[in-house]
């Protein structure tokens, strides 16, 4: 591999792991912080306050998965060393369940608690948030293990 074929891979494995850690920081913040407080607003304030939130945390969550994507997708165009492929296939894995969990259940899900408060629907958000925080954060200690040994 030539140096700048090397260059790039190392800028687009750093990226894959700023963005990352990004991401788990959010989804660890979301999940042993503000998920566990929504339990503790009235429900008459909750519809209110709630659509707040959504609308701001939005605006952080979709920008770091659209970047995630953006770095794993310029990290799919680079040649790997055979040792890298598994690693790096793992990785994208991980960021597609984060992904898909993301799209195709937490955002029903939230929107449903939009309406009204329901303590059913908040627990499963809850639940599947952990999934999503466990891939990210398996992802980026992945990412740092990818940088530091390999």
């Amino acid at each position: 591999m030539n140096l700048s074929v090397t260059f790039l891979l190392s800028i687009a494995l750093l990226g894959n792991l700023c963005a990352s850690v990004l991401m788990t920081g959010i989804i660890s913040f979301i999940q042993f912080i503000q998920y566990p407080l929504l339990f503790h607003i009235s429900s008459f304030d909750f519809t209110c306050y709630f659509k707040k939130y959504i609308s701001r945390i939005t605006w952080f969550i979709y920008p770091v998965l659209i970047i995630e994507i953006a770095f794993a997708l310029w990290l799919s165009f680079l040649p790997l060393q055979s040792k890298l492929q598994l690693p790096i296939l793992i990785t994208y894995i991980l960021l597609a369940l984060v992904t898909m969990n993301t799209l195709l259940i937490q955002t029903p899900l939230i929107q449903k608690l939009q309406h009204s408060f329901d303590k059913a629907v908040l627990s499963k958000i809850m639940f599947y948030n952990w999934i999503r925080f466990v891939s990210s954060a398996l992802r980026t200690l992945i990412l740092c293990w990818i940088i530091l040994f390999l």
